[in-house]
């Protein structure tokens, strides 16, 4: 399998990618290759991925979303087995492992939007880049290959976990896939340069949490609003908030137009199209009434008799004058 890591900066061409299961679960596969817990599951992380992003919609949906689409799409993929994973679940990985994760891609038809591919996703707590464990896009196949079956397009379709050397000067002309496993046991590699074995340098997750041991969903995922006390959750809430208020200021305003536009045309009607438009006004609401059941007839002569007497109450013994004189005109 091709790495592409020599389609990198020197940093990246130095570490040592280590070999997944490409079954679409890869992202999942070099998160439990890393943390050395054989007992998680793809299907585990993907619970935990997918808790995440319903606790925290608004957040990714704000600040992905015009770089890789809406999350409603993301949130199905995570959902089923065996679907490819992308920058969305990166960054949520971050918050549910409590630790920093660095998305190396490799610079092949590089583009603008991609250098979002090469970030590092902080966990709030544990702000040190330098921990960060490294997550690389490549390819189950090579170059050319990746190319001929994409239209002469090159695009990611899977995840390799990256180590660091213990010592950069090492040569890395021939790489080992290390067993990694919770024994605590230190994987290795093999160099043509002495043919002797030498330790890697594991990323450490945050061991405050001790996220190391089985992954488990946090009591926090069934944690009430009222409970919510940190500062990145406080402001993930008000910016909730904002955006609800917006909205709401926006289709009252539409709704403030819309009156204004019918108000300009009953205003620039002729005498004879508002009678026109009275008559159809009277048509439309006699075909509703014959449409009614007995019952709801009743509620809404209750409701219309209702909103009378309201108005009748709200007005001026001046405007009640005026509305008998003009009865008595009529008749």
């Amino acid at each position: 399998m091709c790495t592409y890591t020599d389609h990198n900066t020197l940093d990246v061409q130095n570490m040592i990618p280590i070999e997944v299961a490409a079954d679409d679960n890869c992202l999942y596969n070099s998160i439990i290759c890393l943390s050395g817990n054989t007992a998680s599951t793809p299907s585990e992380l993907r619970v935990r991925t997918l808790i995440e992003f319903v606790k925290n919609e608004i957040f990714y949906n704000n600040r992905f979303m015009h770089i890789v689409g809406p999350l409603n799409g993301v949130m199905k993929n995570v959902a089923r087995n065996f679907a490819f994973s992308e920058l969305y679940e990166i960054a949520a990985l971050s918050n549910v492992l409590k630790c920093n994760i660095r998305s190396i891609h490799p610079i092949i038809d590089y583009r603008p939007h991609l250098s979002f591919m090469n970030s590092t996703f902080e966990y709030p707590r544990y702000s040190i880049v330098s921990k960060a464990i490294c997550l690389f896009w490549a390819h189950t196949e090579s170059e050319t290959g990746a190319r001929r079956i994409n239209a002469g397009n090159w695009a990611p379709n899977h995840f390799m976990p990256l180590l660091l050397p213990s010592d950069n000067s090492q040569s890395q002309d021939h790489l080992v896939q290390p067993k990694i496993s919770g024994s605590g046991s230190t994987p290795t590699k093999a160099t043509t340069k002495n043919n002797s074995l030498t330790q890697v340098r594991i990323p450490q997750f945050n061991q405050e949490d001790d996220e190391t041991r089985s992954f488990q969903v946090p009591s926090t995922v069934i944690m009430t609003t009222n409970e919510i006390t940190t500062p990145r959750t406080k402001r993930r809430l008000q910016l909730a908030e904002t955006c609800t208020s917006v909205e709401s200021t926006i289709v009252e305003q539409k709704r403030m137009q819309a009156r204004e536009r019918m108000a300009a045309k009953r205003a620039a009607a002729t005498p004879e199209e508002a009678e026109r438009q009275r008559i159809l006004a009277r048509e439309r609401s006699a075909a509703r009434r014959a449409a009614l059941t007995q019952e709801k007839a009743e509620k809404q002569r209750t409701l219309a008799r209702d909103r009378s007497a309201t108005r009748r109450a709200l007005l001026t013994p001046e405007e009640v004058e005026q509305r008998r004189a003009t009865i008595r005109e009529i008749h």
